[in-house]
């Protein structure tokens, strides 16, 4: 999403739930769409629209703790002239539920994402890459093989990776842009990335940029 200037966020409750539970477990978790919600609590239906992914993601934490949320499930989006809108369902759920959506999560896979702004370069191992901006790049990691990435070359910055069974998904951003720290838990993290800088991007929030980006 290419959003300039950035407009404050909309919010419109759809759908209430009459009972909000009382849950122990805190932060903000996404829901696969593979994972059964008979068991999970739903708590609203929302709709929010801007036209800075920032803010979508302000808007959701928001309503979120406001409704005493702790997973949301997308839905859908409609892109507007200058603005996007996007469908929410939020829920409650006990830690053995979101464990259990935690499992339908895909592993062994790093996502790179490239910022609003201009063109990324970086390698993997001694492969170049160029990443466009708002394009997604997707490297499944080789079993028995560490793997090298490097951004900005010698004065840059390298992480290592190796496949290890059951490897949550790990999400990279490169530069700046519409990208946020948004995380588990209630911190509002907001990042200042330089271009030599590999940043990791909390679950969470980079499983809906995905879903927003495509």
């Amino acid at each position: 999403m290419n959003f300039s200037p950035v407009i404050a966020q909309e919010i419109e409750i759809l759908k209430k739930s009459d009972s909000i539970p009382i849950i122990k477990e805190k932060g903000l978790v996404y829901i696969n769409e593979k994972t059964d919600l008979t068991d999970f609590h739903f708590i609203a239906k929302l709709k929010i629209t801007s036209n800075d992914f920032n803010e979508l993601l302000t808007g959701l934490q928001k309503s979120a703790n406001k409704l005493s949320a702790n997973a949301f499930k997308y839905i859908e989006k409609e892109n507007l002239e200058n603005r996007t809108s996007i469908i929410i369902d939020l829920y409650a759920a006990n830690q053995e539920l979101i464990e259990h959506n935690k499992n339908n999560n895909s592993t062994n896979i790093i996502y790179f994402f490239g910022n609003d702004k201009k063109t990324q370069k970086f390698k993997i191992d001694n492969k170049k890459i160029e990443l466009q901006p708002n394009e997604i790049y997707q490297f499944e990691l080789p079993k028995n093989k560490e793997v090298k990435i490097n951004k900005g070359g010698f004065a840059g910055m390298t992480v290592f990776h190796q496949w290890s069974e059951g490897q949550p998904t790990i999400f990279y951003a490169f530069g700046s842009g519409n990208l946020t720290g948004y995380g588990n838990g209630n911190d509002f993290i907001g990042l200042k990335i330089s271009s030599g800088s590999i940043i990791q991007i909390k679950s969470d929030f980079a499983y809906l940029l995905i879903n927003l980006k495509n």
